[in-house]
């Protein structure tokens, strides 16, 4: 199983409390780090982690959309570095960036294979970002992958967070794709909305993680 050598680097060196000095891209003004979180030497609230995995709904979200399959968001606070993510069986939550980190490694069990970190260089607002996510904290996964519906996933958990000083979303929505390259359907997807007794949303306004990875304001970091 091949890992992202990056996360391999700050995993190994933040968990073993290494306190090394690493080179890292300017973080905007907006953002912040906390001296008192380790991992927050790495990290800064707002920086996106977008992952690929190779098994069910991940590999039938890479043959619609592309690279990536999921895409959770960095917090840091007083406590630590968390991580806030829409999981399937959990809805929206917050765990320690080493829970999500323990996941990535447990070579055995994890099926993620991609990792890379992103960071804004636009402004956001930190308060509302905070505010927004403590609202959204429990709400229950997206299965549907609907707007509006009292339910959430991955990506749009982060369009429904990042917002500007007037309320306005940073992120572009647009009508989300379920085909493959081949324009067939997904033998998964068809399973999937089978289920739920639901048409496949297919051109219904929407997100996903490969094209929110292309957005023109966001910076790939580069950990060395």
């Amino acid at each position: 199983m091949r890992f992202f050598a990056p996360l391999i680097l700050l995993l190994s060196l933040a968990l073993a409390s290494c306190h090394s000095s690493l080179p890292l891209p300017a973080v905007p003004s907006n953002q912040f780090e906390n001296p008192a979180c380790d991992l927050c030497h790495y990290m800064a609230t707002g920086h996106l982690i977008f992952v690929r995995d190779t098994a069910g709904m991940g590999s039938a979200i890479a043959a619609s959309t592309g690279q990536y399959t999921h895409v959770a968001i960095a917090q840091c606070t007083d406590s630590g570095l968390f991580v806030i993510e829409a999981l399937p069986q959990l809805g929206v939550v917050r765990r320690p960036f080493e829970s999500f980190g323990a996941d990535i490694l447990d070579i055995d069990s994890c099926f993620l294979c991609v990792v890379d970190f992103y960071a804004l260089n636009i402004p956001f607002d930190t308060a509302r970002f905070i505010a927004r996510v403590n609202s959204l904290l429990g709400q229950p996964y997206d299965d549907y992958f609907m707007p509006d519906n009292g339910r959430i996933y991955c990506s749009e958990l982060v369009y429904e967070c990042f917002l500007d000083s007037a309320g306005n979303h940073l992120f572009s929505a647009a009508p989300m794709n379920f085909l493959d390259s081949a324009g067939r359907l997904p033998r998964y997807w068809q399973q999937h909305f089978d289920s739920l007794g639901f048409l496949v949303p297919q051109g219904v306004p929407g997100t996903n993680p490969t094209a929110m990875s292309q957005s023109p304001f966001l910076l790939r970091t580069k950990y060395q």
